[in-house]
């Protein structure tokens, strides 16, 4: 089970200099199936931190960009991702159907793309703020089960969903892949930070996650290879109870 909790495992460069992301993929390398590049670095050096990460891991990489523009903005951006050779994209429900079709349409050579839900920063409060019916805003799952919903047909391979909605949606779309960021174990379970919907890993697991971000915890950590197997423990834990 360990080998299954390593590729499951996405840890997110969440730095703006390549010499320090270079760092931390050697660090973790061997222990972290997925490595994340986000806007901050991706911002900072471009296809050069693909590249950085191709050469200093085997594992895969996952573009998060959370694309949000109009569809043909959108496609070209995916097509551009295809050719860098990133394993995972994301693409905001919020850009709208037809931008997030065209994404899944414009992947190409096994690009999997990820449609974002809803933030786990996010909370009622925030939802009402930004225009979010009351309805909707009272019952995150429900509305991320709706994006869901739309995102599946759209014909893309998977969502980023909190862990407190992967539950209801793996149970109506079992074929999406779900990526759960927001994962504390309990050991740091009082560190939310700008996080506000957050489950420990063996929760997200045992709901249904495939795929678990985990930053902080290990970022953070006085000895990262130590918290990062501590991780592993409970998450190969989990996949063995979950069997």
């Amino acid at each position: 089970m360990r080998e299954k909790a390593v590729n499951r495992l996405i840890f997110p460069l969440d730095v703006s200099d390549l010499s320090e992301a270079r760092r931390w993929v050697k660090r973790l390398k061997g222990l972290v199936g997925v490595f994340k590049i986000g806007l901050e670095l991706f911002t900072a050096a471009g296809p050069s931190a693909v590249e950085m990460v191709r050469e200093e891991s085997g594992a895969d990489i996952f573009l998060d960009l959370k694309l949000n523009d109009i569809p043909a903005t959108v496609a070209g951006a995916v097509r551009s991702a295809s050719r860098l050779g990133v394993d995972m994209l994301t693409v905001h429900m919020f850009s709208g159907r037809w931008a997030v079709r065209e994404a899944a349409r414009a992947a190409e050579g096994g690009l999997k793309i990820l449609a974002v839900t809803i933030l786990t920063s996010l909370s009622r409060a925030d939802l009402m703020e930004v225009g979010y019916s009351p309805e909707l805003s009272r019952d995150i799952r429900e509305a991320a089960l709706r994006l869901a919903n739309l995102a599946y047909r759209c014909g893309v391979h998977g969502v980023v969903c909190s862990a407190k909605e992967v539950a209801q949606i793996k149970e109506a779309f079992p074929h999406l892949v779900t990526v759960v960021p927001g994962v504390r174990p309990e050991w740091m379970a009082s560190s939310a930070d700008d996080q506000k919907r957050i489950a420990s890993p063996r929760e997200a697991l045992l709901s249904g996650a495939d795929y678990l971000v985990v930053g902080r915890p290990i970022r953070e950590a006085t000895d990262p290879r130590e918290a990062a197997e501590r991780i592993l423990e409970e998450m190969a834990q989990a996949l063995a109870d979950k069997a």
